[in-house]
């Protein structure tokens, strides 16, 4: 089968990476694969470090919006007349809105999956600054996600949480599919003592870590305000938080650091910039924390569970569906800075607990979370799409 994947944004986040690592399982299955980029940027380094094949096509922004998006839809048929796929499979609004626009005079099937809520938008760097707009953002994001996907022949949610929101706004159950996201494999092969020594950190040391980017919707302000409720009852505590901001984006990174200073805890909290997990992060910590005011899944938690950690994470949103409440994880009302505080002074106080989630969720990420079953999953969206086709 010819797949055409479609990405468009800079930024190397979820989307973008489970995408890229979805086209090269296809490729290695024998599938003959494609990425139409609409932007270059960290995406395009990751997926030429991931040897997955793309095709880089950008629009001038300087045009003006009509003529921009016209530009787009006529580079997407340009990547389309030569690659001449079988099925498309867009990844991000942005692209779904494309496809939507030109795919259906072509004749092309097309599939969307849909990464994450359109509720996150509430808790944008722009909602941030201007609370006013955050209806604003909300009704645009939700209605854009019902409009640019209803030329699609099968809309893939990436966690039943994500499947709510979208029937929440009219999108056909009929489409609809959930494929919860995988990874490959990969528990780390640096000791506990070799990734403490590269982080600084004492062998005694306690050491709760949550990893993504610097965005208000992932939380990392709440996980600091719980931190310092349970730092003068664990005086060997700390705190690692590992991420970047979105595009070079250093405001929240700022505020923050800011928020850390303030509290008095500057010796125990860090904030680190992305960095490769595969070099000693995970393994130094005791304990990982999802924090988000919403979370459509999260790869950094299936990451997380690889190297056999338990974890506490947020109630709003995918990541139940990961680390299962009870089996692989603890939850917390989103939002609710005493309560998370509460399951994680839990799992710091009961080490055998802590050991029994994380065994179950190193088992959980090697058997189900994997690219593998992920990649087969879409496989058979793919097999209802082309039989659709077909009749």
């Amino acid at each position: 089968m010819k797949i055409l994947h479609v990405l468009s944004s800079p930024h190397l986040g979820g989307a973008e990476v489970m995408c890229l690592l979805l086209a090269k399982a296809q490729m290695f299955a024998g599938h003959d694969v494609l990425v139409h980029l609409m932007e270059g940027g960290a995406t395009q380094t990751y997926a030429e470090s991931e040897s997955v094949p793309i095709v880089l096509r950008e629009a001038d922004k300087q045009t003006g919006k009509r003529d921009y998006w016209n530009e787009l839809n006529r580079l997407l048929r340009q990547t389309v007349a030569g690659f001449k796929p079988d099925l498309v499979h867009s990844h991000v609004p942005k692209t779904n809105l494309v496809c939507h626009r030109t795919l259906p005079e072509l004749k092309i099937p097309w599939t969307a999956t849909i990464h994450g809520s359109w509720k996150l938008y509430a808790y944008s760097p722009s909602a941030v600054k201007r609370p006013l707009l955050k209806p604003y953002l909300l009704l645009r994001h939700a209605a854009g996600d019902f409009l640019s996907t209803r030329s699609a022949s099968r809309i893939v949610a990436i966690s039943d949480y994500v499947k709510g929101q979208l029937l929440q706004i009219g999108v056909s159950r009929k489409k609809l599919r959930v494929v919860h996201d995988g990874l490959p494999f990969n528990p780390g092969t640096i000791s506990r003592d070799e990734a403490r020594a590269r982080f600084n950190i004492a062998p005694d040391a306690f050491v709760i870590g949550s990893l993504g980017h610097l965005s208000p919707v992932k939380g990392f302000d709440l996980l600091i305000d719980a931190f310092a409720r349970l730092a003068p009852q664990f005086e060997n505590s700390m705190l690692l938080i590992a991420g970047g901001g979105v595009l070079g984006d250093n405001q929240v990174r700022n505020l923050l650091q800011e928020q850390i200073d303030c509290s008095g805890l500057s010796k125990r909290v860090r904030l680190l910039d992305t960095l490769d997990t595969r070099q000693g992060f995970l393994g130094c910590l005791d304990l990982f924390a999802v924090a988000s005011r919403t979370e459509g899944f999260s790869l950094a938690l299936v990451e997380a569970m690889q190297h056999g950690l338990a974890s506490v994470v947020t109630s709003a949103g995918g990541c139940l569906e990961a680390a299962r409440p009870g089996e692989e994880s603890l939850v917390f009302t989103s939002g609710n800075v005493g309560h998370l505080a509460d399951q994680l002074r839990l799992l710091i106080k009961d080490s055998e607990l802590r050991a029994k989630l994380g065994s179950s969720a190193q088992i959980r990420a090697q058997n189900y979370l994997t690219l593998n079953r992920c990649a087969a999953e879409y496989e058979k969206v793919y097999e209802e799409v082309n039989s659709i086709t077909l009749t």
